[in-house]
């Protein structure tokens, strides 16, 4: 999930001790934020987001790469697949040999 941390945080002249201090976590943690490396609980964001004196939305900015939608649509379809052809009364064999 992409951030401005590190750009708000310099344009309030904090440093990530500071940022750590005040949101009672430790520096390593937003270093990783800033970083990309770890995404912060949702009551983590709202208080990094009060403390760089802006808004969640604007703070970060979720986007999922091209191999994470193609995982997450591949998953869902294996899972739910049958589930959702039974609700709309198709049969499983119908819609693999309309596949072929």
């Amino acid at each position: 999930m992409e951030n401005k941390i590190r750009e708000l945080r310099r344009l309030n002249h904090l440093s990530q001790e500071d940022v750590a201090h005040i949101a009672h976590v430790s520096r390593q943690t937003i270093n990783a934020i800033e970083n990309d490396k770890y995404d912060p609980e949702l009551t983590l964001a709202f208080k990094l987001a009060e403390i760089l004196n802006t808004k969640v939305d604007d703070l970060f900015n979720y986007r999922q790469s091209v191999a994470q939608r193609k995982e997450s649509t591949v998953y869902w379809c294996e899972k739910y697949q049958c589930v959702l052809l039974k609700r709309a009364g198709v049969e499983k064999k119908t819609v693999e040999k309309a596949k072929m």
